[in-house]
């Protein structure tokens, strides 16, 4: 089995949801999670998700000092930049894993290795594409390969000198990885939803999934994330790989975390309350008031909401590319 780490730094104070996630990576024991962050709070973290105190100061430092120029990181929102960095960043501590990854923490694992199985490691040295989780292969070629300097794309350097985001996780590493012809692990295995959808509508479908999205609902129980949805009269189900809240404005309603409990995770809700999984729930849970969801979104996303966000996703709409 090809050993996994993933790299997680975080400054500031941990979301609600924060021990919803370590309980779902304590259920996937043959994964490391290497978490740096200056949150104290007493958490129950599981034995594979390993803890170390740093200041953001400190986080810069270890940063700086791969590079022989001077980077821009004042704010943590722009170490979503550097994440395909981390293999050489934190090259120290990921000694000895095959596989070391970057993840965010808004989600809920399922059983990651049965998706990311020994065969996929095996024939890939890189594994997903969106920036909430990716894996590399831990090899000095692939942890350096964000240095490639691709025409009429994002360069490392470029990128690390501006106070500024651009996604480099996902668009920059897709350019390098397309124009060197090196192939990547796409499947989409993983729920993403929409945070500006009043009810649950997952991205990342084929055309003809999307009515399966007029009714549904998720469940999380032994570390298994399940869809369970209506579809031409009946009650469909499929696993995933994660569920990404995605920002989504989310009440954990959660009395005791156990991972023999079962948990249901609707619109805006995730609670350990007991359910019964009929037709009538879904069709009941699946969907939110459209001003009480609005209202609460804009409200939880309110330190988030700049015109810094704003430009960046328009450019990102817009096909926005910074040169070599």
């Amino acid at each position: 089995m090809y050993s996994i780490a993933y790299v997680v730094p975080y400054f500031g104070k941990f979301p609600k949801g924060f021990q919803f996630w370590l309980m779902s990576c304590g259920c996937n024991p043959s994964i490391d999670w290497l978490i740096f962050t200056d949150d104290r709070t007493d958490y129950d973290y599981p034995d594979n998700v390993k803890v170390t105190y740093w200041t953001f100061d400190q986080m810069r430092t270890r940063v700086q000092s791969i590079f022989d120029f001077p980077i821009s990181l004042e704010r943590p929102y722009k170490l979503c930049d550097y994440k395909p960095a981390y293999g050489e960043i934190f090259e120290r501590e990921l000694r000895g894993y095959d596989f070391w990854g970057d993840c965010d923490i808004d989600l809920v694992w399922g059983d990651i290795r049965k998706f990311y199985t020994d065969e996929v490691l095996e024939n890939y040295e890189k594994v997903g594409f969106n920036g909430h989780s990716m894996l590399f292969r831990n090899t000095p070629q692939v942890c350096s390969r964000y240095r490639t300097c691709v025409e009429g794309a994002l360069s490392y350097r470029d990128v690390f000198s501006v106070d500024q985001g651009f996604a480099f996780d996902e668009t920059g590493m897709d350019a390098i990885y397309e124009a060197l012809g090196i192939p990547v692990y796409k499947e989409i295995d993983f729920a993403n939803l929409l945070k500006y959808d009043y009810g649950f509508y997952l991205d990342w479908q084929d055309e003809e999934d999307r009515e399966k999205n007029e009714a549904q609902v998720f469940t999380w129980s032994h570390g298994v994330v399940t869809r369970h949805y209506l579809y031409k009269g009946r009650i469909e189900t499929k696993e995933y790989l994660y569920l990404h809240y995605w920002c989504r404005p989310t009440s954990f309603r959660i009395h005791e975390y156990d991972p023999n409990r079962q948990y249901l995770i609707y619109p805006d809700v995730t609670t350990d309350k007991p359910f019964h999984m009929d037709e009538e729930l879904i069709r009941r849970k699946s969907k939110r008031s459209k001003v009480k969801y609005y209202a609460k979104s804009i409200w939880f996303n309110r330190h988030k909401i700049t015109l810094e966000r704003i430009v960046f996703n328009v450019k990102g709409m817009l096909g926005y590319k910074n040169g070599c």
